[in-house]
């Protein structure tokens, strides 16, 4: 009886326990293409599972006479660490110009119809210049950017 009622708190005390924070890490991988077609792949990896709703937003690719993004946005569900891809956008951008591309984690919408704002949890920012001449992208937007999610 002693050990059924040792086991039962143990369990008790463990579902109890709050939950490890998450940390989740972004970044995008940029190629170009012929004719300066620039593709963009945002990757996420945690080092826990995670579930949450993001949302895409900046100027996306921008240049002389020409702008073009693919905002987004949708529920996504990370396992420790196995890398996802929720989002890949690309269009022609001839140097010079610009990319900025912003992603917020915001907590899951108990309706995924409603259009209220969830809390924020972490959000990430992809920003270079593109000079006149660049043939081949810099690895800046690849550099990790972490975050541990905050409590909703």
């Amino acid at each position: 009886m002693l050990k059924v009622l040792l086991a039962g708190l143990a369990l008790l005390a463990t579902a109890a326990a709050p939950a490890r924070a998450v940390q989740v890490c972004a970044w995008i991988d940029e190629t170009v293409g012929e004719d300066d077609y620039h593709e963009l792949a945002l990757w996420l990896e945690a080092d826990g599972d995670a579930d949450f709703f993001y949302r895409i937003k900046g100027e996306g690719l921008s240049g002389e006479g020409m702008k073009a993004h693919s905002p987004s946005s949708g529920t996504y569900v990370l396992h420790a660490r196995e890398p996802g891809r929720p989002w890949n956008f690309g269009a022609t951008l001839t140097p010079p110009g610009a990319i900025d591309v912003v992603i917020a984690l915001r907590a899951m919408p108990k309706d995924i119809f409603s259009d209220e704002e969830t809390p924020l949890l972490a959000a990430f920012t992809f920003k270079r210049n593109v000079p006149a001449g660049e043939t081949a992208p810099p690895k800046d937007l690849s550099a990790r950017q972490c975050a541990t999610l905050k409590a909703p």
